[in-house]
């Protein structure tokens, strides 16, 4: 229900029903008619300026009360809204006609139990029970219990069939129980009862922002700010997706409006934290997000963002102790485990740091950073001969597509949640991959097209049948179901299948044609930047793969052998050899033990030929390393 088609019920329906024991005072009505313009013109802070003249000239006028409740849960303050509900019940209000706007107000506030018992009133009148069963799903969402929130969602839709925010809510539902297709069919439905909701334009956004990218993302903000332009969430969002696009000044400017709204906004601050983080003024990065407050920082993304901050201060202990808390709290978050295996070597632990990256390293898919986080625990650990492994897997400039690590449950638990669940992806893609990891390919393909089948909408549901066909040595099944993936969400893990499987069928074309398409709309991602580089080089288009290589660079800085010894290559392409001659030796410098590193330094200091005894020396360590 609109937020305007509440507030319309709020003033005469629940007024009529208060003033049979306390009359709304006359002198209200001019402002409560005042509140109600700015309500539908979605200025909110305005109405709620006008609501508490009324409510301090008139304080036992319960449609005011009320109205500012529902004023303050559009903007998501639900202390003031449980606080204005209780006052107006004090007053004489029936409790279930607030009954909805109460556990509303609760559930903002985090109180789920609360909120439930609100909700559970059995007289909720019949207008209010689809506005009832809205927020219901929510809690039940909350609370893990996505059956019960399918239920209410149910009930919600057929109480309330055109109301726009209980389809945007039920879209919300299908989006976390990984159907992506029925999200977006929910949310457009949602847009086209009411094309001003701006919490569909945000949604909707978001869904962008996971199926096509970062930059088809931002027009549906921009649409949604427009409506609302001191929209809260709404500029947070955009502001996110401004500066993962690169455009950074932008964001910034988004971000000083959040501020100047609201001072204390947490996520405007740890925003701000990352962009000087990027800028590599690490100081000024913890000064600012030290400002979003200790709660805050306790929460996974700020926490992670502390950890990196730390350990490029040089505090490798503390940031060993932020990336240990949130691995406890994601143990199977790669990324983490990745980083805090390397605040571990950095620290004096390098025990500790191949403990930690065990689980990584040890497979198929790990990547180079890991790869070499691992040898050089190794080295440090005196286990020299046990670096080399690892080393030698980390020369190659390719650019591994990762597969999430699996729970640690075992195949019988697995296929028991299956069984309890047969319908329910976010079960079922845990256990196909359990399959694949054991290797179980037959089982694994019959499970994952009986998944495909009853989920068309869940893009794991497609990449599964994609990577049970690679298992399978079938690239051309396995470009059908990644492209049927793509339709649905183009994310990066399915962008670098979909150009692996495109390869290994023969069509090198649409793997760049993919890799381009993919670029366009997340013109900052790292690995896609780093994979074209490498496409380009290979293809002898130096100058291209000069630009893309830099992108990245300059993102991480001189710390990655690999990527520069590739660098030196394209320069040492344009004919740039003291450049490529400059840039290898860095390379060299950073990993001497790495053969494609080696090998490509003395190569280039051949062609200058400025240092012959330096080349043969060089030469002669790649030959020694290859014969180890």
């Amino acid at each position: 229900m609109k937020i305007v088609a509440i507030v319309a019920l709020v003033i005469p329906v629940f007024g009529a029903v208060v003033s049979a024991a306390r009359p709304t005072p006359s002198g209200a009505t001019e402002y409560l008619a005042d509140a109600q313009l700015l309500i539908r013109q979605r200025d909110f802070r305005g109405a709620r300026v006008e609501l508490l003249n009324v409510i301090k000239d008139h304080p036992q006028s319960t449609d005011a009360l009320i109205a500012q409740a529902v004023v303050s849960i559009e903007l998501l303050d639900g202390v003031t809204a449980e606080s204005s509900l209780e006052k107006a019940l004090t007053l004489g209000t029936r409790p279930s006609a607030v009954a909805h706007l109460l556990g509303h107000a609760r559930w903002l506030q985090g109180d789920l139990d609360g909120a439930e018992a609100a909700l559970q009133d059995p007289d909720i009148a019949g207008v209010d029970l689809g506005y009832a069963n809205r927020i219901f799903g929510r809690v039940h969402m909350d609370k893990g219990d996505f059956a019960a929130a399918l239920a209410s969602f149910q009930a919600a839709v057929q109480q309330a069939p055109k109301d726009s925010q209980v389809w945007t809510d039920f879209a919300r539902l299908r989006f976390a129980s990984a159907d992506q297709k029925g999200a977006i069919e929910a949310t457009d439905f949602a847009l086209k009862l009411d094309a001003g909701n701006v919490r569909a334009l945000e949604f909707r956004g978001r869904l962008m922002r996971s199926q096509f990218g970062l930059v088809a993302a931002l027009p549906w903000f921009e649409r949604g700010l427009q409506i609302s332009p001191d929209d809260i969430p709404l500029l947070e969002e955009y502001a996110l997706t401004l500066g993962e696009a690169g455009r950074y000044r932008d964001m910034l400017k988004q971000l000083r409006r959040i501020v100047a709204i609201d001072g204390r906004n947490p996520k405007a601050f740890y925003m701000q934290a990352v962009l000087a983080a990027r800028a590599g003024h690490y100081e000024l990065a913890k000064r600012i997000l030290l400002r979003a407050g200790d709660s805050f920082n306790e929460l996974p993304a700020p926490l992670l963002l502390d950890g990196i901050i730390e350990f490029e201060l040089g505090n490798y202990n503390r940031s060993v102790d932020r990336l240990a808390r949130l691995l406890g709290a994601q143990p199977r978050n790669r990324r983490v485990r990745a980083l805090l295996s390397q605040a571990m070597y950095r620290a004096g632990n390098p025990l500790d740091a191949l403990d930690t990256i065990r689980e990584i390293a040890a497979r198929g898919d790990a990547d180079s950073y890991s790869l070499m986080t691992t040898a050089r625990a190794f080295e440090a650990s005196d286990q020299q001969q046990r670096s080399y492994g690892p080393l030698d897997e980390a020369a190659a400039a390719n650019v591994r597509r990762s597969i999430p690590l699996p729970d640690p449950v075992t195949l019988t638990q697995a296929s028991e949640d299956v069984r309890r669940a047969p319908g329910d992806a976010r079960v079922v893609v845990p256990f196909i991959r359990l399959l694949l990891l054991n290797n179980d390919v037959e089982f694994a393909s019959v499970e994952a097209n009986r998944l495909q089948s009853a989920n068309p909408g869940v893009a794991d549901a497609h990449v599964l049948v994609g990577d049970v066909a690679m298992a399978q040595n079938d690239a051309a099944q396995a470009v059908i179901a990644y492209r049927k993936a793509r339709e649905i969400s183009f994310t990066q893990p399915v962008m670098l299948r979909l150009v692996d499987a495109f390869v290994r069928a023969g069509d090198d074309k649409a793997a760049g044609v993919t890799l381009s398409e993919y670029l366009a709309y997340n013109p900052t991602d790292l690995t896609a930047l780093r994979l074209a580089g490498y496409r380009n080089l290979d293809g002898r288009q130096f100058q291209t793969a000069i630009v893309l290589l830099e992108r990245v660079r300059s993102r991480i800085g001189y710390n990655d052998g690999i990527l520069l010894a590739n660098l030196a290559r394209a320069h040492a392409g344009t004919g740039k050899i003291d450049k490529a001659t400059e840039i290898a030796a860095i390379a060299y410098r950073i990993a001497p033990a790495n053969i494609m590193v080696t090998r490509i330094y003395a190569d280039i200091l051949k062609q200058s030929g400025k240092r012959p005894k330096a080349a043969r020396e060089l030469a002669a360590k790649v030959v020694a390393q290859q014969q180890r």
